[in-house]
């Protein structure tokens, strides 16, 4: 990863670039420097030049990387249809979710998310994710059996309050 921006950055343009940036910063040091009078003036102007431009290559690398490894943060995976036979959640599809990835399933109930079930990606489809429920949590079975029934009956008011979480619950 850095191997190859350091290559963009000293590709052919990156150099004609930082050339022409270090030529503006000398030109603008020869005004203000008599370069014949005085030796210690001209080393340390050019330590000053050697650290700008090492400073100038860590913050377009810095950048860059921030650029590439910026997480999106996809709150809500919507949720397509439920399949009772199989166990089986369509959501869509988005980067967010990888093939195996273990999954916990919540329901939104007046603003609190109550765990409604875990389980793990089956399938990625190019527009959908299949997700195996492994497991439904016991309490909300017992105490929101209409809810259940709903989501079962793919009530798409219902399969809207459905939120996938990228990680399982730690369960005591």
């Amino acid at each position: 990863m850095i191997k190859e921006k350091l290559k963009q950055i000293l590709s052919l343009n990156g150099i004609s670039v930082l050339i022409g940036i270090i030529g503006g910063i000398l030109g603008i040091f020869s005004i203000f420097i008599d370069w014949n009078s005085q030796i210690s003036i001209k080393w340390f102007a050019a330590l000053t030049i050697f650290f700008s431009f090492l400073l100038l290559i860590t913050l377009i690398l810095v950048f860059e990387m921030y650029k590439n490894y910026k997480v999106k943060i996809i709150k809500n995976h919507k949720v397509i249809q439920f399949l009772e036979e199989n166990l089986l959640l369509l959501v869509e599809n988005n980067n967010s979710l990888e093939f195996s990835q273990t999954v916990s399933i919540y329901y939104i109930i007046n603003n609190f998310q109550v765990l409604l079930a875990q389980g793990f990606v089956e399938n990625i489809q190019e527009n959908f994710v299949q997700i195996k429920i492994t497991q439904f949590e016991q309490n909300f079975l017992r105490n929101y059996s209409i809810i259940y029934e709903k989501i079962i009956n793919n009530d798409k008011s219902i399969l809207d309050l459905i939120i996938i979480k990228n990680y399982i619950r730690y369960n005591e």
